[in-house]
């Protein structure tokens, strides 16, 4: 399933049929990944583009918890601000006890939230403000 996701999320598409129908595509297959695709995600994740990456944390929508937690963690050491915004907007559907508990593992997450929700926009910062809400 893993190679299948990639060869999706590698393929150029409109930005309307991604929106519309791709990203439904990708999380179910992604809700059919094995232990074996999950790591093999894992080892993969930072060697995609940023396109692809995009992609990826539009689709994840906290099916198989763990496994996507680490992926957003990974994800949120890539130095670009629209990822870094889509990776804490996806950590807000984790509002339960797993997620808490990777944001006090991971304290860091809350000060670079901190750092940035006074340079953000208005849209940005009210997702910034409500995941300090939720897991502060």
């Amino acid at each position: 399933m893993y190679n299948e996701l990639d060869e999706f999320l590698s393929a150029e598409t409109t930005v309307d049929y991604w929106y519309d129908d791709g990203f439904s595509i990708a999380r179910d297959i992604l809700n059919e990944f094995s232990s074996n695709d999950w790591q093999k995600l894992f080892n993969e994740v930072l060697n995609k583009d940023l396109d692809w990456q995009r992609k990826l944390i539009y689709c994840i929508d906290n099916q198989v918890i763990e496994e996507e937690l680490t992926i957003i963690c990974k994800l949120l050491l890539i130095d670009d601000e629209e990822l870094f915004e889509m990776c804490i907007d996806s950590l807000r559907t984790f509002d339960n006890e797993l997620g808490r508990l990777l944001i006090k593992k991971n304290p860091e997450i809350i000060m670079e939230v901190e750092k940035r929700i006074n340079l953000a926009g208005n849209a940005t910062k009210r997702v910034l403000k409500d995941f300090l809400r939720k897991f502060q």
